[in-house]
Formats: C-alpha cells, structure tokens, sequence
C-alpha cells in the first residue's frame, strides 16, 4: 500500500492505492492518529485505486469514522474501487460513510469554510 497524505486546515487526505491489507494498517492508523492530534478532525479517504481491502482494513477505516466523530468532525470516502464498495454494501458499513466522487466535493461537504 502507497499513502499520499495532504493536509489543508481541518482536513486530513489519504489517497489509499495498492492493496490496503493488515500490514499497512499500522502505518495508516498512525497517520490518522497525527492527523486528530493536530486538529484535523476531517479525514477524507481515497479508495480508488485499492484493488483489495481486508478485514483488517475495513476496521480501520470504521475506526477512523469512530475517531473523527468523537472528535467532532467526520470521515469521507471517495470513488472507492468496485471491490471495495461491494466488500462495505457486504459487511453492512457502507451506509456510514458519506461518499463523494472526488476530494475537492467531500471536503466541501465538511463544511470547514
């Protein structure tokens, strides 16, 4: 898994690309902890280019929504693969998340300007 981190006031970017698996949940737990830390408690997740995502991931993924609404803010998806919409329609999780088909229309959403 490759992560492209952008930050801009409130809001946290992740371009997720690769296979998003329990190896690299560590790495992004630890950018999204940062990320809450320092104020930005909008996180918004790209998972266009996540060919696999595993039960490992998905948990981190519904973690960072936990993280970002105990902190007052929210998480976002954008276009995720195919794989990845049906695998969160299947484990019953992808009504949580707002979704948005780029990053420039769910940081609108957050409302932070």
């Amino acid at each position: 898994m490759d992560l492209d981190i952008r930050q801009n006031g409130l809001i946290c970017s992740l371009k997720v690309k690769g296979r998003f698996k329990s190896d690299s949940v560590r790495e992004f737990d630890a950018v999204v902890n940062s990320a809450i830390e320092n104020g930005q408690i909008y996180v918004i997740i790209d998972l266009e280019d996540v060919p696999l995502i595993d039960s490992s991931a998905i948990g981190a993924v519904v973690n960072t929504l936990r993280l970002t609404k105990q902190a007052g803010g929210d998480t976002k998806l954008v276009n995720p693969s195919t794989f990845v919409n049906k695998t969160f329609k299947m484990v019953g999780i992808l009504s949580l998340f707002g979704m948005y088909v780029s990053e420039a229309e769910a940081a609108a959403a957050c409302g932070t300007n």
